[in-house]
């Protein structure tokens, strides 16, 4: 079963995403903090992460930049409610730093939920190789 961690000093955020990718079959790991979430994901297989961009400790973009250097086939979607949601950030971000998707707070779980299903199917086994 596909693995995901959601990264996000919001708990309201974190349970909403969790109950709903559990619900579809996902396993989920969750972390408060880009700190947390790096201790994490060094004992945990996670197939794609979604990070929160402004966090206390360390933010999303951090992460992300750790992940493209140790582990570069993990899966990677941005969420934040400051970032801009304009093109030119949006495809910043995904060309510049990897990120599969971009989400703005608040966001539509059933788009996220779309977007994260063609990024790591259910049906199909997960090569977690880095």
């Amino acid at each position: 079963m596909p693995s995901i961690m959601i990264v996000d000093d919001e708990p309201l955020i974190r349970s909403l995403v969790r109950k709903s990718l559990i619900r579809i079959g996902y396993d989920v790991v969750e972390a408060e903090n880009g700190r947390q979430a790096m201790e994490l994901i060094q004992k945990t297989e996670i197939d794609l992460i979604i990070a929160d961009m402004v966090m206390p400790e360390k933010g999303g973009l951090e992460v992300i930049m750790e992940l493209n250097t140790l582990f570069p086939k993990i899966k990677k979607i941005a969420i934040s409610g400051k970032l801009p949601t304009d093109n030119t950030s949006i495809s910043g971000l995904t060309e510049e730093f990897g990120v599969n998707a971009v989400f703005a707070k608040p966001f539509e779980i059933f788009e996220l939920l779309k977007v994260i299903k063609k990024l790591v199917p259910l049906s199909e086994p997960v090569n977690r190789d880095s």
